[in-house]
This record gives C-alpha cells, structure tokens and sequence, in this order.
C-alpha cells in the first residue's frame, strides 16, 4: 500500500493542494524523461514542495506518475459510466470511450516511452481501470457475457479482465503509429475488438 493510499484524502486543503501540483509536475516532467530517471528531488523543486511532502502522496515519482494519470481516468468514469441509467448507457459507454482516448492522446508522449518499455506499470495501471470500468457495466446489465458452464461472478471477473487487456494492447499498438496519430482509428480499432455481445453504438 502506498503513502497516498494510508492518507485521508479531501479533509486537508493543503494535502488537496500538494497532491495536486505533484500531480501537474510530474505529468510535465514524464513529457520528456522516464519516470525512472525522475529524481524526488526534481518532482519536489518542479512542484514547489519540500521533498518529504513527495512521499505522503507517493511511494516515488513513478507512483505519483500512476496517481495522477489514474485520477483523470477516474473522474471520466464518474462522470459517463456510474451515473448513467439504462436509457443512457450505450450513450455513456461512447462518450467515455471518446474521452479516455483523448485522454491517451493528451500524455501520449508519457504512455508510448513507458508502455512500449513496461515501465512505471501504466499498462497495469489501465487493465486495473478498465476492468473496474467494465465490471461497473456488467454489474449494471449494460453487458451481459455468454452464458456458460462457470460461476457468473468468476466469469465476470475474466470477461473484464481480458477486455481491459485487450483495451491495453489496442492502445499499445496505437501508439506504435507514426505522428500525427489519428485518435478516431484508435476508437475504430477499439470498437473492432469488442465481441458480439458488446452493446451497439
């Protein structure tokens, strides 16, 4: 367990503040260096902390490097995925697949060093979101899997979890494309490796 995840968060503005610029220094630091090669040192002057505020949010800068593209990630979901109702999911499962890969393209110079490297565990980092994301879809009969000779709950489990890694290599390959990327190929390849039972757009 990390340092940010034994810290009561959203009680302390200052914690709230701290948190918040590490997180905007170390998505411009990663822009251009491995997060490996980003000393505490460097995150705390780029954030204008004291080096020792670095680890009541963090393990290490990769960790913080996590946390921060993570938090995005997450409040995309609040707001397309756990609010929708069944007239609307189809329509919230579109809207976060548009801004999850725009998300992607923003700090794709961040993804593509350290997914083509497996580094910092951003790939883990996303299947871990992904699957949250689509057990939420199951769990709320957006998606219903094949039935099959298995206990539904277990199943469920491996069918978020092998969509998230598909999710995970789909964006990999992507990122493999020459620049400028074409975000709406990334959306179309996506959409191609949904199985039969994916809801239509």
């Amino acid at each position: 367990m990390t340092a940010a995840e034994t810290t009561p968060v959203g009680h302390d503005p200052r914690w709230v503040r701290s948190r918040d610029r590490l997180h905007a220094a170390v998505l411009e630091l990663a822009r251009t260096s491995p997060a490996s090669a980003i000393t505490g040192a460097a995150l705390a002057r780029a954030a204008g902390v004291h080096r020792s505020t670095i680890y009541e949010h963090g393990a290490d800068p990769a960790d913080l490097l996590r946390s921060a593209l993570r938090a995005e990630l997450d409040e995309i979901r609040r707001r397309c995925i756990e609010p929708a109702t069944p007239d609307t999911i189809v329509a919230a499962i579109g809207s976060s697949a548009d801004e999850v890969f725009a998300h992607v393209e923003r700090h794709s110079p961040v993804y593509a060093r350290e997914l083509a490297a497996g580094t910092s565990g951003l790939g883990a980092m996303l299947a871990e979101h992904f699957a949250h994301s689509i057990a939420l879809l199951i769990e709320h009969g957006a998606l219903t899997p094949p039935a099959i000779h298995d206990d539904p709950d277990r199943f469920a489990e491996t069918v978020a979890a092998a969509l998230a890694a598909t999710t995970v290599a789909v964006i990999t390959d992507w990122l493999r494309d020459p620049e400028p990327r074409d975000r709406e190929l990334l959306l179309r390849r996506w959409r191609a490796m949904q199985p039969p039972w994916w809801p239509a757009a």
